[in-house]
């Protein structure tokens, strides 16, 4: 498809649901308006037609990018449609098309999360499933939607709850059916969702090494969802009164709209192996600052109880907490990065380690038999070369 589609036809598509997004949320009624949740939808629609459309004109070969653009089309389409109905129930529902407008809202809701959930993981990252024994998987795919779609699209009675919208399409003789088809949907979401990490794993296991450094990519932003989405769920039941599920959602949200940017970033190979060092770094800040909020914390609590007979404010314990948390930031930063670079910057840890040790041997080394014989071991360590040859420039004669 993306062979056919011209680039403008492709952008046009692209512009139109971002387009179609704003619109969708900028009918939204004042009482329902929630100006976070419009920059993150209409942020995910742009993120995934804008990256979708990209790679379709400068890989059309991978079905990567027209996956991406198809989600990104399905869901600015379903945030418009679920704009008009709800702007409409809001003004009485006297709009045309307003159980459609709400049908088709529900309808579209499930198809964006199967392509970008499982649809992408089993054909990431060249476009093709791992081996032709796999297409069972795809079809399973494809059933477990129709399945979902389809009691949406006929259960009679009210949509989404609403009783002033009723599903003009509804057949109430296939409610029994309906019932089961939804059943049938649930239980192929589960193999499904597992075969296409399976397929992930088993690319990442037999792949090259450019194929782990992109796969590095989709996993390192996929597991922030992942982690994100379950913790903003369990708080919103444990912890009503708490922002956690709140920041949680967002976080959720943000990592999803970054997905196609990793895929766009680990497909099109570029700075394809900084994902390593994005990664120690961000798990380095991460623990540098849970530790120094713990350190903070405890020092509050033990030197308000310490200071309580002496003053009865808490300025002092909080400055004086604050300046030691201060002052452990460079030490505890540099001592938590060297030990997470070990582990997850191993290459870039040794090859700054093996430079800082031959730039040290210089310094107090004036044998050049030795220099020489040190920089041939010191490149021979670093980069394995099959081969490796000296050449010092002769000195001229003035």
């Amino acid at each position: 498809m993306a062979r056919l589609a011209s680039p403008t036809l492709l952008a046009t598509t692209a512009g139109a649901s971002i387009a179609a997004a704003v619109v969708g949320m900028a009918i939204y009624p004042a009482a329902s308006f929630d100006p976070s949740a419009a920059v993150l939808f209409v942020g995910a629609v742009t993120s995934f037609a804008g990256v979708g459309a990209f790679l379709s004109i400068r890989v059309p070969a991978n079905r990567v990018g027209q996956l991406l653009l198809a989600a990104g089309v399905i869901f600015a389409a379903q945030v418009l449609s679920a704009g008009y109905s709800t702007a409409s129930a809001a003004s009485g529902g006297d709009w045309p098309l307003t159980a459609h407008a709400a049908l088709l809202a529900n309808v579209l809701f499930v198809t964006p999360i199967v392509i970008v959930a499982a649809g992408v993981p089993l054909v990431f990252p060249d476009g093709h499933l791992p081996s032709p024994r796999w297409r069972w998987l795809a079809w399973i795919l494809v059933a477990g939607t129709i399945s979902a779609i389809v009691p949406s699209a006929l259960m009679p009675g009210p949509i989404n709850g609403n009783p002033a919208i009723q599903n003009p399409f509804g057949v109430p003789a296939l409610g029994p059916w309906l019932e089961l088809s939804n059943s049938v949907s649930t239980l192929i979401a589960l193999p499904a969702f597992i075969g296409a990490f399976a397929a992930v794993a088993v690319r990442f296991r037999r792949g090259t090494s450019v194929e782990r450094q992109q796969i590095k990519w989709l996993l390192a932003v996929a597991l922030v969802a992942a982690v994100a989405f379950p913790l903003a769920f369990i708080g919103g039941v444990l912890l009503t009164d708490s922002p956690v599920p709140l920041l949680a959602i967002h976080i959720g949200f943000g990592a999803l709209i970054a997905l196609p940017l990793a895929i766009g970033v680990a497909i099109l190979r570029y700075r394809l192996y900084e994902i390593d060092r994005l990664v120690s770094r961000t798990i380095g800040w991460a623990i540098v600052t849970a530790v120094l909020a713990v350190v903070f914390v405890t020092l509050v609590v033990t030197l308000q109880a310490i200071l309580a007979p002496l003053t009865r404010e808490s300025t002092l314990a909080v400055a004086a907490s604050t300046l030691i948390a201060f002052a452990l930031f460079q030490p505890v930063r540099g001592r938590v990065q060297r030990s997470v670079d070990r582990r997850f910057d191993r290459a870039r840890y040794d090859g700054r380690g093996t430079a800082d040790a031959f730039a040290e041997q210089l310094r107090s080394e004036m044998d050049l038999t030795t220099i020489r014989r040190s920089l041939t071991a010191t490149a021979t360590a670093a980069v394995r070369p099959t081969g490796s040859e000296l050449w010092l420039r002769p000195r001229r004669r003035s």
